[in-house]
Protein backbone atom coordinates (compact mmCIF):
# COMPACT_ATOMS: atom_id res chain seq x y z
CA UNK A 1 0.00 0.00 0.00
CA UNK A 2 1.14 3.56 -0.65
CA UNK A 3 0.05 7.06 0.22
CA UNK A 4 -0.70 9.44 -2.67
CA UNK A 5 -2.21 12.91 -2.83
CA UNK A 6 -5.72 12.79 -4.25
CA UNK A 7 -8.08 15.80 -4.31
CA UNK A 8 -5.67 17.74 -2.06
CA UNK A 9 -5.79 14.98 0.57
CA UNK A 10 -3.43 12.16 1.46
CA UNK A 11 -5.20 8.92 0.54
CA UNK A 12 -3.97 5.36 1.05
CA UNK A 13 -4.43 3.41 -2.17
CA UNK A 14 -2.93 0.44 -3.95
CA UNK A 15 0.28 1.23 -5.88
CA UNK A 16 -0.13 2.83 -9.32
CA UNK A 17 -3.75 3.93 -8.76
CA UNK A 18 -2.94 7.19 -10.50
CA UNK A 19 0.44 6.39 -11.99
CA UNK A 20 2.00 3.94 -14.38
CA UNK A 21 5.56 2.73 -14.82
CA UNK A 22 7.08 1.35 -17.96
CA UNK A 23 5.57 -2.04 -17.14
CA UNK A 24 2.15 -0.52 -17.87
CA UNK A 25 3.07 0.54 -21.41
CA UNK A 26 1.40 -2.13 -23.51
CA UNK A 27 3.52 -4.30 -25.75
CA UNK A 28 4.63 -7.84 -24.80
CA UNK A 29 3.21 -11.37 -24.71
CA UNK A 30 4.38 -14.01 -22.24
CA UNK A 31 3.01 -17.52 -21.76
CA UNK A 32 0.19 -16.69 -24.16
CA UNK A 33 -0.95 -13.70 -22.08
CA UNK A 34 -0.64 -10.01 -22.87
CA UNK A 35 1.54 -8.47 -20.14
CA UNK A 36 1.78 -4.90 -21.39
CA UNK A 37 5.56 -4.71 -20.93
CA UNK A 38 8.16 -3.28 -23.27
CA UNK A 39 11.77 -4.36 -22.82
CA UNK A 40 14.77 -2.58 -24.33
CA UNK A 41 17.81 -4.65 -25.32
CA UNK A 42 20.82 -4.20 -27.60
CA UNK A 43 23.21 -6.51 -29.42
CA UNK A 44 26.54 -6.20 -31.25
CA UNK A 45 27.99 -8.24 -34.13
CA UNK A 46 31.58 -8.00 -35.43
CA UNK A 47 32.79 -8.86 -38.93
CA UNK A 48 36.46 -8.78 -39.94
CA UNK A 49 37.00 -10.47 -43.30
CA UNK A 50 36.16 -14.18 -42.86
CA UNK A 51 35.73 -13.75 -39.11
CA UNK A 52 32.27 -13.10 -37.71
CA UNK A 53 31.47 -12.97 -34.01
CA UNK A 54 28.31 -12.29 -32.04
CA UNK A 55 25.75 -11.18 -31.49
CA UNK A 56 26.88 -10.07 -28.05
CA UNK A 57 24.72 -8.47 -25.38
CA UNK A 58 25.53 -4.81 -24.88
CA UNK A 59 25.48 -2.92 -21.58
CA UNK A 60 23.65 0.40 -21.50
CA UNK A 61 25.06 3.19 -19.32
CA UNK A 62 23.40 6.21 -17.73
CA UNK A 63 23.79 8.41 -20.81
CA UNK A 64 21.76 5.94 -22.88
CA UNK A 65 18.91 6.16 -20.39
CA UNK A 66 19.08 9.95 -20.44
CA UNK A 67 18.87 9.91 -24.24
CA UNK A 68 15.77 7.70 -24.16
CA UNK A 69 14.12 9.98 -21.61
CA UNK A 70 14.92 12.99 -23.80
CA UNK A 71 13.09 11.35 -26.70
CA UNK A 72 10.04 10.88 -24.48
CA UNK A 73 9.98 14.59 -23.67
CA UNK A 74 10.87 16.28 -26.96
CA UNK A 75 10.34 16.29 -30.70
CA UNK A 76 13.33 16.11 -32.99
CA UNK A 77 14.10 16.62 -36.68
CA UNK A 78 16.52 15.27 -39.29
CA UNK A 79 18.13 17.83 -41.59
CA UNK A 80 20.00 17.03 -44.82
CA UNK A 81 22.82 19.36 -45.82
CA UNK A 82 22.63 18.47 -49.51
CA UNK A 83 18.92 19.09 -50.02
CA UNK A 84 18.48 21.68 -47.29
CA UNK A 85 15.22 20.10 -46.18
CA UNK A 86 14.04 18.85 -42.82
CA UNK A 87 12.19 15.70 -41.82
CA UNK A 88 10.08 16.53 -38.76
CA UNK A 89 9.87 13.41 -36.63
CA UNK A 90 7.66 13.21 -33.56
CA UNK A 91 8.58 10.49 -31.04
CA UNK A 92 6.37 9.52 -28.09
CA UNK A 93 6.39 13.05 -26.67
CA UNK A 94 3.17 12.62 -24.60
CA UNK A 95 0.86 15.59 -24.90
CA UNK A 96 -2.17 14.96 -22.73
CA UNK A 97 -4.35 12.49 -20.84
CA UNK A 98 -7.97 11.46 -21.01
CA UNK A 99 -10.18 9.59 -18.57
CA UNK A 100 -13.10 7.22 -19.11
CA UNK A 101 -15.75 5.25 -17.25
CA UNK A 102 -15.37 1.72 -18.69
CA UNK A 103 -14.62 -0.94 -16.04
CA UNK A 104 -15.00 -4.20 -18.00
CA UNK A 105 -12.74 -3.96 -21.07
CA UNK A 106 -9.13 -5.08 -20.75
CA UNK A 107 -6.34 -3.36 -22.67
CA UNK A 108 -5.15 -4.95 -25.91
CA UNK A 109 -2.19 -4.12 -28.14
CA UNK A 110 -4.46 -2.93 -30.95
CA UNK A 111 -6.47 -0.52 -28.77
CA UNK A 112 -6.36 3.09 -30.02
CA UNK A 113 -8.79 4.92 -27.72
CA UNK A 114 -10.60 4.71 -24.40
CA UNK A 115 -13.71 2.54 -24.48
CA UNK A 116 -16.03 5.11 -22.89
CA UNK A 117 -14.28 8.49 -22.54
CA UNK A 118 -15.63 11.16 -20.24
CA UNK A 119 -16.48 14.07 -22.52
CA UNK A 120 -16.52 14.20 -26.29
CA UNK A 121 -14.14 11.59 -27.78
CA UNK A 122 -11.25 11.20 -27.26
CA UNK A 123 -12.24 12.80 -23.94
CA UNK A 124 -12.24 16.00 -21.91
CA UNK A 125 -8.59 17.08 -21.77
CA UNK A 126 -6.95 18.52 -18.65
CA UNK A 127 -6.78 22.23 -17.92
CA UNK A 128 -3.07 22.06 -17.24
CA UNK A 129 -0.10 19.76 -18.02
CA UNK A 130 3.50 19.48 -16.89
CA UNK A 131 6.43 17.18 -17.76
CA UNK A 132 9.52 16.47 -15.66
CA UNK A 133 12.54 14.16 -15.52
CA UNK A 134 14.28 12.59 -12.53
CA UNK A 135 17.43 10.55 -11.97
CA UNK A 136 16.96 7.34 -10.00
CA UNK A 137 19.51 5.17 -8.19
CA UNK A 138 19.22 2.54 -10.95
CA UNK A 139 17.87 4.47 -13.90
CA UNK A 140 15.76 7.46 -14.92
CA UNK A 141 12.10 8.44 -14.88
CA UNK A 142 9.85 10.90 -16.67
CA UNK A 143 6.57 12.06 -15.15
CA UNK A 144 3.64 13.57 -17.03
CA UNK A 145 1.17 15.46 -14.83
CA UNK A 146 -2.35 16.49 -15.81
CA UNK A 147 -4.79 18.64 -13.81
CA UNK A 148 -8.53 19.04 -14.30
CA UNK A 149 -9.98 22.05 -12.48
CA UNK A 150 -12.83 21.52 -9.98
CA UNK A 151 -16.11 20.78 -11.73
CA UNK A 152 -14.66 20.34 -15.23
CA UNK A 153 -15.07 16.54 -15.21
CA UNK A 154 -17.46 14.31 -13.29
CA UNK A 155 -18.50 10.68 -13.01
CA UNK A 156 -16.74 7.42 -12.18
CA UNK A 157 -13.24 6.77 -13.49
CA UNK A 158 -12.60 3.22 -14.71
CA UNK A 159 -9.92 3.86 -17.32
CA UNK A 160 -7.39 6.50 -18.28
CA UNK A 161 -5.04 7.00 -21.22
CA UNK A 162 -1.77 8.74 -21.99
CA UNK A 163 -1.82 10.40 -25.42
CA UNK A 164 0.97 11.84 -27.55
CA UNK A 165 2.62 12.03 -30.94
CA UNK A 166 4.15 9.10 -32.79
CA UNK A 167 5.83 8.76 -36.15
CA UNK A 168 3.48 7.85 -38.97
CA UNK A 169 6.13 6.24 -41.21
CA UNK A 170 8.76 3.57 -40.62
CA UNK A 171 11.99 3.57 -42.61
CA UNK A 172 14.43 0.73 -43.14
CA UNK A 173 18.07 1.20 -44.04
CA UNK A 174 19.51 4.69 -44.31
CA UNK A 175 17.35 7.79 -44.01
CA UNK A 176 16.07 9.01 -47.39
CA UNK A 177 17.33 12.06 -49.23
CA UNK A 178 14.63 14.69 -49.00
CA UNK A 179 13.41 16.85 -51.85
CA UNK A 180 10.90 18.73 -49.68
CA UNK A 181 10.07 19.13 -46.02
CA UNK A 182 8.34 16.03 -44.68
CA UNK A 183 6.22 15.94 -41.54
CA UNK A 184 6.06 12.40 -40.14
CA UNK A 185 3.84 13.30 -37.19
CA UNK A 186 0.81 11.00 -37.06
CA UNK A 187 -1.01 13.33 -34.69
CA UNK A 188 -2.04 12.64 -31.11
CA UNK A 189 -2.54 8.93 -30.45
CA UNK A 190 -3.07 6.75 -27.40
CA UNK A 191 0.25 5.50 -26.08
CA UNK A 192 -0.78 3.69 -22.90
CA UNK A 193 -3.91 2.81 -20.92
CA UNK A 194 -4.68 2.12 -17.26
CA UNK A 195 -7.91 0.26 -16.46
CA UNK A 196 -9.98 -1.27 -13.71
CA UNK A 197 -10.58 -4.29 -15.97
CA UNK A 198 -6.85 -5.07 -15.95
CA UNK A 199 -6.73 -4.80 -12.17
CA UNK A 200 -4.58 -1.65 -12.34
CA UNK A 201 -6.67 0.37 -9.87
CA UNK A 202 -10.11 0.55 -8.25
CA UNK A 203 -12.87 2.64 -9.83
CA UNK A 204 -13.69 5.85 -7.98
CA UNK A 205 -16.12 8.74 -8.30
CA UNK A 206 -14.65 12.18 -8.96
CA UNK A 207 -15.22 14.71 -6.19
CA UNK A 208 -16.01 17.80 -8.26
CA UNK A 209 -15.20 20.12 -5.36
CA UNK A 210 -11.49 19.45 -5.82
CA UNK A 211 -9.03 19.35 -8.71
CA UNK A 212 -8.31 15.97 -10.28
CA UNK A 213 -4.56 15.41 -10.66
CA UNK A 214 -2.99 12.42 -12.44
CA UNK A 215 0.78 11.84 -12.44
CA UNK A 216 1.88 9.25 -15.01
CA UNK A 217 5.47 8.06 -14.50
CA UNK A 218 7.53 5.98 -16.92
CA UNK A 219 10.74 4.48 -15.58
CA UNK A 220 13.77 3.16 -17.43
CA UNK A 221 15.68 0.97 -14.98
CA UNK A 222 18.80 -1.12 -15.10
CA UNK A 223 17.86 -4.77 -14.47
Amino acid sequence: MAWIKLFNREVKLRPFVLSSTLRKIRGKWRDGKYTGRITITGSVEITNGPKHAGPYKNHFVNNALQALMYILLTNFSYYTLTSGHTMYIAPLNPETMYIGSDTTTKTTASMTALVNPIGTAPGRGPNGRNNSMANLANGSAVTYSATWNPGTVSGTIGEMALYGSATSTYYTGSLPELTSDLNMNSGSVMLSRLSVADGDFSAFTINTSYPLVIAWTIQFLFA
